[in-house]
């Protein structure tokens, strides 16, 4: 094995896998995220619910589905959202009625829409004194989302105590903040203490109502909005084609996705030029594919798989496939080391089948931008168009990847040459002497990337 080129490939997929994540949602909280908030009011006579769902791009574009098919489906949708709101005073289940029911849509990305359902309901309070309270939204257990409940108090009662806070940090799911995006509210229960004070001065209005909608804050997301021009002149056409290429490259070097680190360990390691693009080529085909094949379930398959269902199952077996090979290959570099045997004559790199194997398992997880791009594309019938951006975003990457491979296979030695020859000397010891480890190591990167996605996937198998 050349020693230049294998510490090369081992600092290149240690590097890449530090590279700057490019943004890759437009809703906040991500496209595929249903995000609820329950404002709980007490009064001296009864309780006055507001609960809120904020559907991002891909539910709502699936929810907008259901809704042209069926007329009749938004109303069954919000009995059922209703039936999940549990309101207990005391040991007595409180039956909560529905007052009203609104839905609103604000642009997103891609040309798709967020959807606000909101749902104003109430129930009688009968009983006088100190009343304890426990309201519980059970709605969409599992899914991804922000989950929000505040308790508020009215003129004719008095608040003793609530876990919950009384003000929102999210005015309602209209503005996420910022710091809390990678850790979301998850508050789907409150407990609360309240005693009537009828008669009492109004601190506030009695009662709840239905609010307007406001445009929502949304992270940039350049690939989608590529979808969205007016008119397609050839100008416009070409322009796209080249942003898409581009921003296909960008995502090539992004982390989570093991797609890098694994081309730039095998092919500079112990690969060739027809293993980089082999490589390179399997990843990005499984990674396309992959987003068609999340756009069936979306379209055809919603009412019995979710995507973000599907997400961390596909991680997860992603993980795993990259950490049985990083197993495999450690026990068979630790093995040589031990016994002092040369890596490149006794162990022949990784044949067809573990580079098809590794080429899939790095590239299985899609890319949401692309889904998005691919749903909005249906939805304006555009959807010619939309493909043509997919595979030229396939085409930025598959070029990445492959140039990576094939840099890491041979560009030391160029850079070595430029060295001065006392340079070249010293470079050469160092690498001479780290070159022995670098197998076990580069081993070692691949093991820890599949421990990682691994991980990653558990907490949201279901």
């Amino acid at each position: 094995m050349n020693p230049y080129r294998a510490l090369l490939a081992l600092l290149g997929a240690l590097g890449l896998s530090l590279a700057v994540a490019v943004p890759a949602f437009a809703h906040p909280l991500g496209n595929f995220t249903i995000n609820r908030f329950s404002q709980v009011l007490v009064d001296g006579d009864r309780i006055d619910v507001l609960y809120v769902v904020d559907y991002a791009e891909i539910p709502t574009f699936q929810e907008k589905q259901r809704i042209a098919d069926d007329p009749a489906y938004l109303d069954r949708r919000v009995r059922d959202l209703a039936a999940g709101l549990r309101l207990d005073l005391g040991p007595q289940r409180m039956a909560l009625a529905i007052d009203g029911h609104s839905v609103s849509y604000v642009d997103g990305q891609g040309g798709l829409q967020t959807m606000r359902l909101q749902i104003l309901l109430s129930a009688a309070v009968s009983q006088s004194g100190r009343q304890p309270g426990v309201y519980h939204d059970t709605n969409y257990a599992g899914r991804l989302g922000w989950k929000e409940i505040v308790v508020q108090q009215t003129g004719g009662a008095r608040l003793l105590d609530s876990s919950a806070p009384t003000t929102s940090v999210s005015n309602a799911l209209r503005t996420y903040p910022q710091d809390m995006l990678t850790s979301p509210l998850e508050m789907t229960e409150a407990h609360f203490t309240f005693v009537p004070t009828a008669g009492a001065e109004a601190i506030q209005p009695r009662g709840l109502g239905l609010t307007a909608s406001s445009p929502a804050h949304l992270i940039t997301d350049r690939f989608a909005a590529l979808i969205t021009p007016a008119h397609l002149s050839l100008f416009t056409l070409g322009g796209s084609i080249l942003a898409a290429i581009a921003l296909g490259a960008l995502h090539a070097l992004s982390p989570g996705h093991g797609k890098a680190v694994m081309a730039g360990y095998l092919v500079g390691a112990r690969g060739t030029t027809r293993h980089a693009i082999s490589l390179g080529l399997t990843i990005t085909v499984t990674h396309t594919a992959g987003v068609f094949l999340l756009g069936l379930v979306t379209l055809l398959a919603a009412s019995v798989v979710t995507p973000e269902q599907l997400y961390p199952w596909v991680t997860l077996l992603s993980g795993l496939l990259i950490l049985g090979i990083g197993g495999a290959l450690l026990l068979s570099r630790a093995r040589a080391a031990i016994h002092g045997h040369n890596h490149d004559h006794d162990h022949a790199p990784i044949g067809a089948r573990g580079l098809l194997a590794l080429g899939i398992s790095s590239g299985i997880i899609p890319c949401p931008s692309a889904l998005v791009v691919l749903l909005a594309a249906i939805s304006l019938h555009r959807l010619p168009y939309g493909i043509l951006l997919i595979a030229s975003f396939s085409l930025g990457l598959a070029a990445v990847l492959t140039g990576i491979g094939l840099a890491l296979a041979g560009g030391l030695p160029l850079v070595h040459s430029f060295l001065p020859l006392g340079g070249r000397v010293r470079v050469g010891a160092v690498v001479a002497r780290s070159a022995r480890f670098v197998p076990i190591a580069s081993a070692l990167v691949v093991t820890i990337a599949g421990l990682g996605l691994t991980a990653q996937a558990i907490p949201g198998v279901r």
